[in-house]
């Protein structure tokens, strides 16, 4: 147990940090799951059409976390270096930028809604999916603005404001949605558009209740109260940019590539289509969970940056891989014992539950390398490094990764589990590449 002893502390401070962190993210996916629930109520055809119009929407609003991600590990290692007339002029550029992304994605997005018919998708299915899509487009604007005033707080290690913010909005979401779809609680019945109204609306909400907290917590509004609109700094756009794009490549690529899956499953059937969503609804799960100790990670490993602590930075890396190792594997029991009972929480349909049981047993088997290397990339933002990291992702999903999904549902005649086998692949191969990054560079010395 030597390793547990010298990464005793570590894992504590790892744990008190992302804890809130997670719990948002696992609030959040939770509101999904129960989207998911709902919507699988009214059938086969619902269901695949929220996983398709998603498959659109979260490509765009992943790209658009990634460019917000560029702002923690600036306000960290400004935050760990006591340079505090940083902090605001990071924030409001952040801003800036954040809102530009906004209306570039919104208009993209509607943009794209006549494509819906031209995907090879099942016709039921498009005509479900473009309204729903059109709606959740504009809920980009309210995203955007919560994740600035999110990723300012994480920065400062104050994960709580975000995470009460965020639970608050879902539990908004999921009263809304239950209400919107079945005509409940003396709101229309409105299907498929009700639940994409629901959740416009509890990310209005998630601001409101972040802006208050923030407005409570002096030392953090203090920061905020200081920005001045009328005056723009193209150097801090840059430099805010220069991290949060190759951010923003990096989730867009992980995340692309399961959307990209969803439409292959869509060519299929809308079965396999409406398996997908369940099974990526689930791992999505511990994912997201992890993608909490990876934040957590970037802010621990700003702040050794700041204090110039190399072997600090090393320590907090491999402590964080240790943990969302030993965490992904009892998620991997999880999804392997449970495999045929999850899905039936969702639909009663005999098919999608057959095809959603095997798509989990591949779920476990990327459990580990999904964990592993989305905290590697959350090591190396601290550090700054993202321009190779991006090179890795793309190498992995879209060289790798995507081609053999393709080839081997429809070349080998694989159907579903080809399209995720391509997916387990693609995640090992960034695991493997991502580590091996950190491990070389956390070796050095802090210039």
């Amino acid at each position: 147990m030597q390793w547990y002893q010298k990464y005793k502390n570590d894992f504590r401070l790892n744990s008190k940090l992302a804890f809130p962190i997670m719990a948002a993210q696992l609030g959040q996916v939770t509101t999904n799951i129960a989207d998911n629930i709902m919507v699988g109520q009214l059938g086969a055809a619902p269901l695949a059409a929220v996983s398709l119009a998603n498959a659109i929407f979260y490509m765009f609003i992943v790209f658009g976390m990634g460019i917000s991600f560029g702002l923690p590990p600036l306000i960290s290692q400004a935050h760990g270096g006591q340079k505090y007339r940083r902090i605001s002029l990071y924030v409001k550029n952040s801003f800036i930028i954040n809102l530009g992304f906004a209306v570039i994605a919104l208009i993209l997005m509607l943009l794209s809604v006549p494509i819906l018919a031209y995907m090879g998708q099942d016709i039921s299915v498009v005509t479900l999916a473009k309204p729903y899509l059109v709606i959740t487009a504009w809920s980009v604007f309210p995203f955007m603005i919560f994740q600035t005033l999110r990723t300012y707080s994480d920065g400062m290690s104050q994960t709580v404001h975000s995470m009460i913010a965020v639970l608050v909005g879902n539990v908004a979401n999921i009263i809304l949605n239950y209400g919107l779809i079945f005509g409940k609680l003396g709101m229309p019945q409105m299907g498929v558009e009700g639940a994409a109204i629901g959740t416009l609306i509890s990310r209005v909400i998630m601001i409101i209740v972040i802006v208050v907290l923030l407005y409570f917590w002096k030392d953090l509004w203090s920061h905020l109260t200081k920005i001045n609109f009328k005056r723009f700094n193209p150097g801090v756009i840059k430099r805010i940019l220069s991290l949060g794009i190759p951010t923003s490549l990096q989730m867009f690529f992980e995340v692309s590539a399961f959307s990209i899956a969803a439409i292959l499953m869509g060519v299929i059937s809308k079965e396999a289509q409406a398996a997908h969503q369940i099974a990526i609804n689930l791992a999505s799960i511990t994912f997201l969970i992890c993608t909490g100790l990876a934040m957590a990670t970037t802010i621990r490993v700003g702040n050794q940056v700041g204090l110039h602590d190399m072997p600090a930075v090393r320590r907090v890396g491999i402590s964080a891989m240790i943990q969302v190792t030993i965490f992904m594997l009892v998620c991997v029991m999880l999804f392997i014992f449970l495999r045929h009972f999850l899905p039936t929480l969702y639909i009663d349909n005999e098919e999608v539950i057959g095809i959603s049981a095997m798509l989990l047993v591949y779920a476990a088997i990327f459990q580990i390398p999904d964990g592993v290397q989305v905290v590697a990339l959350g090591s190396l933002r601290g550090l700054q490094d993202v321009n190779i990291p991006t090179v890795i992702t793309f190498f992995s999903y879209y060289i790798i990764g995507i081609p053999i999904s393709a080839v081997a549902a429809f070349y080998l005649g694989m159907g579903p589990s080809g399209i995720w086998l391509g997916l387990v692949i693609g995640l090992s191969v960034s695991a493997f590449f991502l580590t091996r990054r950190f491990l070389i560079l956390s070796d050095g010395n802090i210039e």
